[in-house]
């Protein structure tokens, strides 16, 4: 368990500071202060709270530190002004991270997903895909993002023409076509991905399907950015027309851009699994791939990504009626701060 590695990225330092009670609006004021430096604000802070970090590092409910995390993963306008001024007062915020790392309900962060346990979020009444109907939404996928490739050959044009902002498939893993993706259940919370998504439409009506994955799964784990390099450096496929104009706007590169060729990783690999960590330390980055680079964006964090029906039991769980993010866990606070 890297605890440094968590004070590497934006979404890390900002849990950090969620979970030590910094306040963001009121840290930006401070440090808008004459004479108040960025690192005295924030040592001084985590140094009025070393008594509550043995509290942390014993902390073993689960479901209270994904609602930290799940606070910040989605930053809002003073989480994304505060990020790169706390990046200077990283070594400050170390002592949170180690506490964190050695925290039991965290320890999964850093782990496989639990095989006996995984839930399926659909919309609507129909069962997952199984067998044959699996294997064809892969296919499926996969012809659809080649023919992304000759869009985007034809109607992005690179370099931009006039200053023209062109968009084309900025995320990194298959969505569509009914390509499969489960994430667990964290007590009261039925499924991670319920309360850790990226983009919320509103209220919606899931039912959960209970999966079982079989205990010989070949699961490839990405816990942080040189997993995902080296998983990309195994089996590349260009994808530069598709992604240069978004990843570059995003990363300031100006390379190749590779990502994994899924059906090829499907015939080594049954899933592909993006842990909190790996979430928290490897989205929205660029990582070199030889003379290329990639970026691992548009994954939510605990997913896994099944390129093979290895399911050895599903379960219809019962529906869900929510609005998927932070609503979704129970009115809780973090039990080493005052309330807040």
């Amino acid at each position: 368990m890297d605890a440094e590695a968590l004070t590497t990225t934006p979404v890390g330092l900002l849990l950090l500071a969620e979970l030590a009670g910094l306040n963001r609006f009121d840290f930006l004021e401070q440090i808008g202060e004459p004479h108040r430096e960025v690192v005295d604000v924030v040592s001084r802070h985590v140094a009025a709270r070393a008594a509550s970090l043995d509290q942390l590092a014993g902390c073993n409910d689960r479901l209270v530190l994904l609602s930290a995390f799940a606070a910040v993963m989605c930053p809002g306008a003073a989480d994304t002004a505060a990020a790169p001024h706390l990046a200077t007062a990283a070594a400050s915020l170390l002592p949170v991270a180690r506490s964190l790392a050695i925290a039991p309900g965290a320890r999964w962060w850093w782990e496989q997903p639990d095989g006996d346990h995984q839930r399926w979020l659909a919309v609507g009444d129909k069962p997952p895909p199984r067998g044959q109907a699996f294997a064809d939404g892969l296919r499926a996928q996969t012809e659809a993002d080649e023919e992304e490739e000759r869009h985007a050959a034809r109607e992005l044009p690179w370099p931009p023409r006039n200053g023209s902002v062109y968009s084309g498939i900025w995320w990194s893993p298959p969505l569509g076509h009914g390509v499969f993706t489960t994430t667990g259940p964290i007590g009261a919370l039925p499924a991670v991905g319920l309360g850790c998504l990226a983009d919320s439409a509103g209220e919606e009506v899931f039912q959960i399907w209970d999966i079982e994955i079989t205990s010989r799964a070949r699961i490839w784990e990405i816990a942080g950015p040189d997993d995902w390099g080296r998983l990309t450096a195994r089996y590349p496929r260009d994808v530069t027309v598709s992604r240069r104009h978004d990843w570059f706007r995003m990363t300031g590169r100006d390379v190749s851009w590779v990502l994994p060729d899924w059906p090829k990783v499907a015939q080594d690999w049954d899933g592909v699994h993006l842990s909190i960590a790996g979430f928290i330390t490897a989205t929205g980055f660029a990582t070199t791939v030889g003379d290329a680079a990639t970026v691992l964006i548009g994954w939510d964090p605990d997913q896994t990504l099944w390129l093979n029906d290895v399911f050895t039991a599903v379960d219809h769980a019962g529906s869900w009626t929510g609005t998927p993010g932070l609503e979704a866990f129970p009115d809780l606070h973090l039990p080493w701060l005052e309330f807040r």
